[in-house]
């Protein structure tokens, strides 16, 4: 990379890193929840998860439990991504919840627990959400303190359509180091979950690589091991950058995205840029120990920048210790 490019990088690599903690929710695919004695149980209900799940048609519902101490809070929201016939609701039930709201029959409420219910209801314009990216309509929100020790309810109903929705859960921003590296891979089943083909998803990826494939192959015999290597992993972060590209796209549609573009932006312009440090290096005359450094770092920020599908980093790094040929390419 130019040196006069360095800081320019170094200052949207620290942005992507102080402004994603403020903003991402960890993913969760429910399973089961089906009725009360089987509902998904949430660990840590304070910290901030997105459960993505499904409803049939119905009446039918899905249950969430977790525990919280007394005074703690719960927040939660209810959201789907297309505006059509279904429109769930929530309802909040446990030790101490006031009464309130229509509870449907079909919520089966545990003994002696009260019960809130908060229907659903569509937003004349969804929101932007940068992060993913994705176009989101908040139906319901509960943002309550749990009046009681003990083990809460969260049910999702639907009393006719069904479909896919995300029901947001907790508040305090965190991520382990598995939850943060798999983050690419969750992003593609979101999208998925919006109803998005994979073909779709894939296809700025395919491009990138089928445009890289038919450069490298008229020089796939002058190319080192770690050449190919370090050109692939290159070539994956620029697709996961251009993938997020067409997903802000997608999502902003309709939106009043505004400013929250450019934090998607920056998620999509650094795997870029690591993309093209790493093709630049991958080519270079001859190949060192800061050659080899360089690719291991460029490894190290790409998990930390969710660029290349894991795959890329994990080449990256495969890269740093492969052969390279040290006669100059033509």
């Amino acid at each position: 990379m130019a040196p006069g490019c360095r800081p320019a990088f170094s200052a949207l690599l620290i942005a992507l890193l102080v402004a994603t903690p403020a903003l991402a929710h960890v993913p969760l695919f429910a399973r089961d929840g089906s009725s009360s004695d089987s509902a998904f149980v949430v660990e840590d209900a304070a910290k901030s998860w997105v459960i993505y799940d499904t409803l049939p048609d119905g009446p039918a519902a899905r249950y969430y439990r977790f525990r919280m101490e007394e005074g703690e809070r719960i927040y939660a929201t209810l959201q789907v991504s297309h505006a059509a016939g279904f429109v769930p609701g929530m309802v909040l039930m446990g030790p101490g919840i006031g009464s309130a709201g229509s509870v449907p029959p079909y919520v089966a409420v545990p003994e002696g627990a009260g019960a809130t219910a908060v229907p659903g209801r569509l937003p004349e314009q969804p929101e932007y959400e940068p992060f993913t990216p994705s176009k989101l309509y908040e139906l319901a929100r509960i943002d309550t303190t749990a009046p009681a020790a003990g083990d809460y309810t969260l049910a999702v109903y639907t009393p006719g359509e069904g479909g896919n929705y995300a029901l947001a859960l907790g508040y305090v921003e965190s991520y382990t180091l598995g939850e943060w590296v798999r983050v690419p891979v969750d992003v593609v089943a979101i999208h998925r979950h919006e109803g998005q083909p994979l073909l779709l998803i894939f296809a700025p990826m395919i491009a990138v690589l089928a445009i890289g494939a038919a450069l490298l192959l008229r020089r796939c015999r002058l190319l080192s091991p770690f050449a190919l290597s370090a050109a692939v992993a290159g070539l994956l972060y620029i697709g996961s950058g251009a993938m997020t590209l067409m997903q802000m796209v997608i999502a902003a549609v309709g939106t009043d995205a505004g400013a929250a573009l450019v934090l998607t932006l920056v998620f999509a312009v650094i795997p870029a840029l690591l993309g093209v440090w790493a093709l630049l290096v991958a080519f270079r005359r001859l190949i060192g120990t800061g050659e080899r450094i360089a690719m291991a770092a460029l490894g190290a920020l790409a998990l930390v920048a969710w660029a290349g599908l894991v795959i890329g980093p994990v080449l990256a790094f495969v890269a740093a210790v492969l052969p390279a040929r040290r006669r100059p390419l033509p």
